[in-house]
């Protein structure tokens, strides 16, 4: 007896394969779809995929295998149901034409790295040996920087390792590490003790023979944005012993640099100037109080009621890096006429002589060969009472890497010449004055306590001593119009120093021999990064010299 119902069976009839493309080059892809067609109404459509070259997942897609020569590849999608029932495609694999490189970060510093990727056509790929013109890369292709000099290009070099060897490059900027670190920290030992020096902003510096491997590495070295010029202890220089540099009769040469606190008396010399990875390869420096040169003739220490800085506690470092606004601490003055700044020193006795600007103490930043327009501090903010230690970042060059950029701070030009080169104007209780910023001074030194009505310091004089603390008003104003009030915090000086502290926001003085105006010391500089633009120099703000804050 026939059964009741019909019939549910199901066959497949033909499969039917597309790729597009239908020509590819090594690495690239093709899209494979598969029609399947049979009777019935719950046929399976799926299929299995295969090809005679490369490779192809379940979806369909295949990727061209390396050749050296046009080849044609068979791709096959065969029946899930009927394993009888297949189709064919032809793709044509021609061989790989580009390799293309890219390298993240573009731009580092030396021994940083950047992770380096080929691409195949568009696609990525690890099948590649990569080299490097400078510095090292490894297989995976992360890319470690060396140490330069100067400014670098590492070009990045991916071949394939099978085929016909194509060949994709990029380029890595290499800067010098151009950010140092600084510290305020009661200054340089002696026998074993700080010496107790509040405010001080200390750097390292690496001083070389020029052109040479005779090196010595000094700490505590000061930094200065309001002075010019390398200077450094003959003690602290040890066995290293730097070429004098003769005045134009053939004499040798010496300078007489005036301080707040005194003069620093010594012969001029050639010197290498290394700070982090920024180099001035020979730029004449003073070396203080070397014990075989020539007194300090009277025209020299004539010039101030202070003593000699000629010893760690009375320099208050092992050196000073100047690096404010110009590229010589003297310029066209000291070249036109004698100045008692530069003296001749033969055996009879030294006597001022002018000197050619070549010949001048320099700029350590205006003679490296990058990041060379400017340098910025950076100092975290401090308690008003003040604190053991503060450290931070002595960073070279506005806008010549990427971490030296203004980054909105407001510029203010500054004036190149007449009575007060390198000032703004200061405005205090609606009085006009002369201003500027110099991280060399530890303290905010400004006007008089007549003018002020804070007290002086009994035991610490040079301090102002108010019997509570202080917040005075003053408005910067730039040359080019940009201004701001800033707020300042003067403190009782005598407390601050007997806390043991060593770096202090609220810490003030009259102005003394320094200033008939304001001086923004170290205090200052607490939780603001603050830029000194060399004069002339281009930066993204136009050409120094300026402060930006």
């Amino acid at each position: 007896m026939a059964a009741c119902g019909g019939s549910s069976s199901t066959s497949i009839t033909a499969v039917a394969v597309t790729c597009t493309p239908t020509s590819l080059q090594t690495g690239q892809t093709s899209a494979c779809t598969a029609t399947v067609t049979g009777t019935g109404t719950n046929f399976n459509t799926a299929v299995y995929w295969g090809s005679s070259a490369g490779v192809i997942d379940a979806n369909g897609v295949f990727t061209a295998q390396s050749v050296t020569t046009s080849t044609s590849v068979s791709i096959t999608a065969t029946s899930v149901q009927d394993s009888t029932i297949n189709s064919t495609a032809t793709v044509t694999v021609t061989p790989l034409s580009s390799i293309t490189v890219s390298c993240t970060p573009t731009i580092v510093q030396s021994r940083q790295t950047s992770q380096c990727n080929a691409f195949a056509n568009g696609s990525p790929t690890t099948a590649v040996n990569w080299s490097t013109s400078i510095g090292a890369i490894n297989a995976a292709g992360n890319f470690s920087a060396p140490t330069v000099i100067a400014s670098s290009v590492a070009t990045i070099t991916a071949v394939t390792q099978t085929g016909n060897q194509v060949t994709g490059s990029n380029t890595v900027t290499v800067n010098v590490n151009n950010t140092a670190p600084i510290a305020v920290d009661g200054g340089p030992t002696v026998n074993g003790t700080p010496i107790g020096y509040p405010n001080g902003v200390y750097v390292t510096a690496t001083v070389c023979v020029p052109n040479t491997t005779t090196c010595t590495t000094i700490d505590h070295v000061l930094v200065d944005t309001g002075s010019v010029g390398f200077r450094v202890l003959s003690s602290a220089l040890g066995s290293v012993v730097l070429p004098g540099q003769n005045a134009s009769d053939g004499n040798p040469m010496a300078e007489c640099y005036i301080a707040p606190a005194g003069y620093a008396w010594g012969p001029v010399a050639l010197a290498q100037v290394q700070v982090t990875g920024e180099i001035a390869t020979s730029i004449p420096v003073e070396v203080i109080a070397p014990s075989n040169f020539a007194a300090a003739p009277a025209s020299c220490t004539g010039q101030t009621t202070g003593g000699a800085l000629s010893t760690v506690n009375t320099l208050e470092a092992k050196g000073i890096l100047g690096i404010g606004f110009w590229a010589q601490d003297c310029g066209s003055t000291c070249a036109a006429s004698p100045q008692s700044t530069y003296y001749s020193c033969p055996l009879a006795g030294c006597a001022p002589i002018p000197v050619a600007i070549a010949q001048q103490v320099s700029n350590p930043v205006a003679a490296f060969p990058n990041d060379n327009n400017g340098s910025q501090i950076q100092l975290p903010p401090t308690l008003a009472a003040g604190s053991p230690t503060s450290q931070g970042s002595l960073i070279f060059g506005i806008g010549t890497q990427p971490n030296n950029g203004l980054n909105g701070a407001t510029v203010y030009t500054v004036t190149s010449s007449g009575a007060n080169p390198g000032s703004f104007v200061s405005t205090y209780n609606s009085n006009a004055y002369p201003g500027t910023i110099s991280s060399g001074a530890n303290a905010n030194y400004f006007l008089t306590s007549a003018i002020t009505g804070y007290p002086p310091c009994t035991t610490n004089p040079g301090y102002y001593c108010p019997s509570s603390i202080q917040s005075p008003s003053v408005t910067n104003t730039g040359t080019n119009g940009a201004s701001t009030s800033i707020t300042l915090t003067v403190d009782n000086g005598d407390s601050l120093i007997a806390s043991g502290n060593f770096a202090f926001s609220s810490l003030a003085g009259p102005g003394g021999t320094r200033t008939t105006g304001f001086i923004f010391g170290v205090p200052f500089f607490y939780g603001r990064t603050v830029f000194t633009a060399l004069n002339g120099a281009s930066t993204p703000s136009g050409p120094g010299p300026y402060f930006a804050y």
